[in-house]
């Protein structure tokens, strides 16, 4: 355990995080578990994410992006891996996507950030599916410094087969919470 620890301490330095926070996420039909960097520091950040449907569907997912800062907004560009069941008929399915962080800070309410994140996997980048869309967006709120608060909006899904339904994980609200450090 010590090696392991020692292992990911000299990782994390070596890449410039800044910190981290492993946190949870659910919704009526979804719940997530998820290991992110620090999202509003400059610089590599990582995730990793495992998200679970009611349906027995899930998408798991690794992302690795860079953090800059435009005035008062955070911008953060990522590329990731993912696996997914969203297509029970056609099997597993897996792919690269690209994705957008925007984080902004809420005037007057200290600690408080608006933010959307928006992920596209198209066709020619995954395999056993069609176009995995994903994004979430709403408030941040971090009322003490190892804790952090998130309400918002979540959607996942893929495209249907030419014409039929989309298939979604999630699809409505979420509410979640992390712990920093």
């Amino acid at each position: 355990m010590n090696k392991q620890t020692l292992a990911w301490g000299l990782l994390l330095a070596a890449t410039g995080v800044q910190g981290a926070e492993v946190g949870v996420k659910g919704g009526s039909h979804y719940a997530a578990a998820a290991i992110n960097s620090e999202q509003r520091a400059a610089g590599v950040q990582y995730g990793v994410e495992y998200s679970r449907g009611n349906s027995a569907r899930y998408l798991a997912e690794a992302t690795l992006g860079y953090g800059f800062r435009l005035g008062a907004l955070h911008i953060a560009p990522r590329l990731g891996l993912f696996r997914t069941d969203l297509s029970p008929s056609e099997g597993t399915g897996e792919g690269i996507n690209g994705g957008i962080r925007l984080m902004a800070p809420v005037p007057l309410a200290r600690s408080t950030w608006l933010y959307i994140d928006y992920s596209l996997s198209p066709d020619a980048t995954s395999h056993h599916l069609h176009s995995l869309h994903q994004l979430e967006t709403g408030v941040s709120l971090q009322p003490a410094r190892w804790l952090t608060l998130r309400s918002g909006y979540r959607y996942i899904a893929s495209d249907g087969n030419y014409g039929w339904q989309d298939r979604a994980l999630a699809d409505g609200l979420f509410f979640g919470a992390a712990w920093r450090f």
